[in-house]
């Protein structure tokens, strides 16, 4: 997987990497609930379209950290299973 500065690509292979793109899709979440919400909300009629589109990529990015959740806890389980498998105290 490869994290740059404007992408995300690939699928993590470690829990670090799930946890840097979690982080990241933490700071996205942030400063678009603060842009909706907080001190720095675009509040202009003539800038709505800016705020919809906020609005949109906030919606976006938590959909993308649920999926991302969703996937690292996939994937303990997955190696988790397999550690069981292999230490044969189960019978699968």
């Amino acid at each position: 997987m490869s994290i740059a500065h404007d992408t995300i690509q690939g699928t993590p292979d470690s829990a670090d990497e799930y946890d840097e793109m979690i982080a990241v899709l933490d700071e996205i979440i942030e400063l678009g609930l603060y842009k909706l919400t907080g001190d720095g909300r675009v509040s202009d009629p003539q800038l709505e379209r800016a705020r919809a589109e906020y609005m949109k990529r906030t919606e976006q990015a938590i959909r993308a950290k649920r999926k991302v959740v969703k996937d690292r806890h996939l994937q303990e389980m997955g190696r988790t299973l397999e550690a069981l498998q292999e230490s044969d105290e189960f019978d699968l």
